[in-house]
């Protein structure tokens, strides 16, 4: 009985021994654990294409609205989910002395073209254009003769013979110019002379005063006047059109019109900055996020409001590989799969994008689908999958 027992150990030692070191384990069984991550097989949405692309569904037209000037929020007029008409108010900053600055521009505008003023103008004009006529008749008056030919004729010759006594005259002078300051005939000869001179100058003048003919500064004097006169009806004219809304050449110009031009400007400028103070509806719209309070400060540049124009929706593509968009075409006929409405949309690509995006490492482009139809229950930022269709 005991052989028999030490018999059955040994075959046991040896048993395990030759399992050790001779034979291969068995591999344990792969135990595979369904938690919905493997990737589902793409859609047959049809039509025989083999480029597809997951996308979103987006508004035609979205604006994110930030203040240009920073400010206090003094109203928000709409929360999200509300409706916008176009050019509402959408939130304001505390403008109360902007508004003072547009409501004094405005009335020191309103004085400057008030009917007093365009009346004011318009006598302006006719004052300056009678000046005007008045300094015409003298400039060409100068030109004129005033007197007879006989007695032009005659003046003619009461210049020559007074040229010559200035010439006597002069040449006795020159014979006793050399003697002594003080010397009698010297002082004599001296006051001949310069009477000879001023006679000729007396004569020469009458005579072009009748013949029509006046002295250089004269001439110079009366286009002076004539020019002023032309300006100053010019400029009155000018400033008038203005006043009336007209259209006036950019080389106009005038101290008033100046003026004017000032206060326009000055009224232009308070209105930009309340304008600066408004976040306003660029177009008929859904609010998608507002991001401020009454009483916050507002940062210029930081986005406030976003609003979504939601009568027309598109897709946009999200990984639109940078290998499949060479096949892709603007007007190719897509179909568009809305996950949420288990549904399909035809549409046709309107736009690609020319500029790459990176997805995980991919190189992407961005493209945009025309949806031709809009289902019931469509909405912004459900997700599609895009199959773009094979062409003929």
């Amino acid at each position: 009985m005991r052989i028999s027992v030490l018999l059955l150990v040994s075959t046991l030692i040896l048993t395990l021994t030759a399992c050790g070191s001779s034979a291969t384990p068995a591999p344990l069984p792969t135990v595979a654990l369904d938690n919905n991550t493997a990737s589902a097989p793409a859609k047959n949405i049809g039509g025989g294409g083999n480029v597809t692309a997951s996308g979103v569904v987006i508004p035609v037209r979205e604006a994110k609205l930030a203040f240009s000037v920073g400010g206090i929020v003094k109203k928000v007029n709409v929360a999200q989910g509300d409706q916008a008409q176009a050019g509402q108010i959408l939130a304001e900053l505390d403008n109360a002395s902007i508004q003072m600055e547009v409501d004094q521009a405005q009335r020191n505008l309103q004085e400057l073209t008030s009917p007093s003023s365009i009346a004011a103008a318009e006598k302006a004009v006719a004052v300056a254009l009678q000046n005007l006529d008045d300094t015409q008749d003298k400039a060409d008056g100068l030109y004129y003769p005033r007197a007879s030919d006989t007695l032009i004729k005659n003046t003619e010759g009461e210049i020559d013979l007074a040229k010559k006594a200035l010439a006597r005259a002069t040449d006795a002078y020159r014979m006793v110019a050399r003697r002594a300051d003080g010397d009698t005939n010297k002082a004599q000869a001296l006051v001949a002379m310069t009477n000879a001179q001023l006679r000729l100058n007396e004569l020469v003048s009458k005579y072009n005063w009748y013949a029509g003919k006046p002295t250089d500064i004269d001439a110079a004097n009366t286009r002076a006047n004539l020019a002023m006169a032309t300006a100053a009806l010019q400029d009155a004219q000018w400033y008038l059109s203005a006043l009336n809304g007209e259209q006036i050449p950019a080389e106009a110009t005038g101290s008033q019109l100046a003026q004017l031009k000032q206060a326009r400007d000055n009224l232009a400028a308070a209105q930009d900055k309340l304008e600066k103070s408004r976040l306003v509806a660029p177009f008929a719209g859904t609010i998608g996020l507002v991001q401020i309070s009454v009483g916050e400060f507002a940062t210029p540049g930081q986005m406030l409001v976003v609003i979504s124009d939601m009568s027309t929706l598109q897709v946009e593509t999200t990984d639109l590989s940078e290998r499949d968009v060479p096949k892709v075409q603007i007007g190719q006929a897509v179909e568009v799969f809305v996950q949420a409405l288990n549904e399909n949309i035809p549409g046709h690509v309107s736009m690609i994008s020319p500029i790459a995006n990176t997805l995980g490492g991919d190189v992407v482009y961005k493209t945009t689908i025309d949806l031709d139809a809009f289902p019931e229950g469509l909405r912004s930022g459900m997700s599609v999958d895009v199959q773009f269709q094979a062409g003929p």
